[in-house]
């Protein structure tokens, strides 16, 4: 049992209320506070609601290069033990690969897109410096260790970069089991306007290239139920993320690129049919046609207009659910978190 009180400052440049990133970061955070380790937030901006850290550091920038360069020009390894980054800085100690390879993004949307794809890479610059940026902490003194969700996105660090595999942990996201396996279907619909009889496909994902909206309107509009409903949540909701999950009926993300979707964790401890693609990490953890379904394109709209027909019967969702929910049960919270710590550990 690891015993150590860890001094971390934590790096994020901004709060995004449906960012799965910052789901992450404040489920560890108070979890690692719970536990009388001391953690500090350096950032541009965030939410004074969700605050789970003793102090909040502002870093005065305004993009992903900037707010590199200021915040490790602060003394960090005076004040803390080690720096823990989500964003992609040059020299933390330990860096989370949570918002993947933004290359390999790039790489995945243009096989999606060949035209209009690489048309979007091209005319933003962003995407250039993002992508310099991501090289520096992937090289020589960049990072000391990586922490990846998901084997999807640790092959593609070593194949790419030629980064160390035994600097690279995986550990799969935690999700708070009993919290999203409760939630009140009624209550659910109610907030949303939907009926009591409505077949309900969910979405949750802000994005829409890149979770795929525009795939899941396309197979809505081929499917035998024309009454059917897709409820698309990319900005906050009415009513608290577990019972929007209880009051739909399957859960789709034909996501053309995902590290490891913690929306697709928290939909199977729901008990929901989950249909996501190969291109989601997450689909590592799933056996297709037990506990969900995987695509092996986002962009394979006939298969998921087969799933859906099949699983407007209620008695084919329900014969799932169990599974879906054992499933997510074995990637709780408290295994992400004392996973993390064990890393920790590597780094003294």
């Amino acid at each position: 049992m690891v015993t150590k009180k860890w001094r971390v400052a934590f790096l994020r440049r901004r709060f995004s209320p449906t960012g799965g990133a910052e789901r992450y970061l404040l489920r560890l955070a108070s979890g690692l506070a719970a536990q009388g380790h001391e953690i500090v937030l350096y950032c541009e901006d965030w939410s004074p609601r969700e605050n789970p850290f003793h102090a909040i550091r502002k870093v005065e920038s305004n993009d992903p290069v900037s707010f590199a360069q200021k915040v490790m020009a602060l003394p960090l390894p005076d004040r803390h033990d080690l720096v823990f980054s989500l964003e992609r800085v040059p020299g933390c100690d330990l860096y989370r690969a949570g918002d993947g390879v933004h290359a390999d993004w790039l790489a995945f949307r243009n096989s999606f897109s060949p035209v209009l794809g690489r048309l979007r890479t091209w005319l933003r610059d962003k995407n250039r410096k993002l992508c310099a940026l991501e090289a520096k902490v992937f090289a020589q003194g960049g990072a000391r260790r990586v922490i990846c969700n998901s084997h999807f996105v640790a092959e593609q660090i070593v194949k790419r970069f030629g980064f160390e595999r035994e600097r690279i942990d995986v550990i799969y996201n935690g999700v708070p089991y009993p919290q999203f396996s409760r939630g009140d279907r009624a209550l659910g619909r109610q907030a949303l306007k939907l009926g009591s009889k409505d077949y309900v496909i969910l979405l949750v994902g802000a994005g829409r290239e890149r979770k795929g909206h525009d795939l899941a309107w396309q197979a809505m509009r081929r499917i035998r139920n024309k009454e059917a409903k897709l409820l698309i949540i990319d900005t906050p909701t009415p009513v608290a993320m577990p019972h929007v999950y209880a009051a739909a009926d399957v859960f789709l993300l034909p996501t053309l690129y995902d590290p490891f979707a913690n929306v697709t964790l928290e939909a199977l401890a729901a008990g929901l049919p989950v249909i996501t693609s190969a291109q989601n990490g997450a689909a590592e953890i799933m056996e297709d046609g037990v506990t969900g379904f995987v695509l092996e394109r986002a962009n394979d709209v006939t298969r998921t207009v087969t799933l859906l027909n099949e699983l407007e019967d209620p008695g084919r969702r329900a014969a799932l659910r169990g599974s879906a929910q054992a499933l997510a049960q074995r990637y709780d919270l408290p295994r992400n978190i004392e996973a993390t710590l064990e890393v920790f550990e590597k780094l003294t």
